[in-house]
């Protein structure tokens, strides 16, 4: 099964990516999470990316379309993959289709996540995120059990230099401009499901995975709901 996960920056994508890779056993690749490590860990990579991230700008297509190309040629991706934070552009999700059809595979469907511009700027002022295992919290809806303290390691959360106020603004004027006509490409080419993002985080993976004909199978530690195909074919 190969997933795309759309929508605006704060609408959840990152989870329930999470919560759909271990429930389909494939992997998620996450273009933000790549591209913050590189800069964490100071590579060449990280610091040409560093910039168009801080000033809420995509990164160019030329770096973005080769790193998720050689990902999704690794062996754990011959069963499925999902892609979060990717495509981007209409460049992209074009290089994306003819590279999967060349090796004879495609898109089975495209998850769009939808909030309001309002309240996914609360959202992303409110998060905090883990630097150590990058679990992420929120002031009012996921709150840590410790202030300010990671609940799995211990560690100090902080707030992303992206998630400031005027920044978001400028990520979601770019996506409104520069992203969102790949869902209508999209729309003409595979499936497409639109799912609202919900305040909890359960109704919204089970929004997620009701429309993917998925069912549930049990619960995590942190309450995220864990699912398998209806079929049993996960």
């Amino acid at each position: 099964m190969i997933l795309i996960m759309f929508g605006a920056p704060g609408v959840g994508k990152g989870s329930q990516a999470k919560i759909l890779s271990e429930a389909l056993r494939i992997p998620h690749i996450s273009t933000g999470d790549i591209f913050r490590e590189n800069v964490a860990n100071r590579t060449e990579l990280g610091r040409l990316v560093k910039v168009h991230m801080d000033n809420g700008l995509l990164v160019p297509d030329e770096m973005t379309i080769g790193l998720i190309m050689d990902r999704i040629y690794n062996a754990d991706c011959k069963s499925g993959f999902i892609l979060d934070g990717f495509p981007r552009t209409l460049s992209q999700v074009e290089h994306l289709g003819r590279s999967l059809k060349a090796e004879k595979r495609s898109i089975d469907t495209v998850v769009n996540i939808t909030l309001d511009d309002a309240k996914i700027i609360g959202r992303l002022t409110g998060r905090r995120v883990c630097p150590s295992c990058n679990l992420v919290y929120h002031l009012a809806y996921n709150k840590p059990h410790n202030v300010g303290r990671c609940n799995k390691c211990s560690s100090n959360l902080v707030q992303r230099v992206d998630d400031t106020e005027s920044t978001i603004v400028r990520r979601l004027q770019v996506y409104h401009a520069q992203t969102k006509p790949v869902l209508s490409y999209c729309r003409d080419r595979y499936v497409v499901v639109d799912v609202v993002s919900e305040d909890d985080i359960d109704d919204t993976t089970r929004n997620i995975f009701r429309s993917l004909g998925l069912a549930a199978i049990g619960t995590s530690d942190e309450g995220s709901q864990y699912m398998r195909l209806s079929n049993g074919c996960a």
